[in-house]
């Protein structure tokens, strides 16, 4: 791996199994991906290239892209529906927007493997 995402080795085992950093938020910024978010970028990046198995790199690049697009708006969205103000959170309208983060997540972490040349 190369750039802003390294590897964590060894994986730190204290609560969660993290297995990846990345670092573009300048001296002493990071966020920490654990193996389940590695999991899902992983599955999400084998989904995109079975999907379009005659795409070139720069083509899958940008399917990555507008998969984190469409993730982000429809974190959005549930959060301006579920939290604008009405004053109670029901627990299902919490998971919907935690599965929601965790998808955002994973296809923030996905477009990181792929520039880094790790997802090929």
């Amino acid at each position: 791996m190369s750039g802003d995402l390294t590897r964590i080795e060894p994986p730190e085992k204290v609560i969660s199994l993290d297995t990846m950093r990345w670092q573009p938020l300048g001296p002493g910024a990071a966020v920490v991906f654990s193996a389940q978010d590695e999991t899902r970028a992983r599955a999400m990046i084998a989904d995109i290239q079975r999907d379009c198995l005659d795409g070139d790199g720069p083509f899958r690049q940008r399917l990555l892209e507008l998969h984190r697009v469409s993730r982000a708006l429809d974190l959005i969205r549930l959060l301006s529906k579920n939290f604008a103000g009405r004053g109670t959170v029901t627990v299902l309208e919490f998971v919907e927007v935690r599965r929601a983060w965790d998808a955002l997540q994973a296809s923030v972490l996905a477009e990181k493997i792929r520039e880094a040349g790790d997802g090929q």
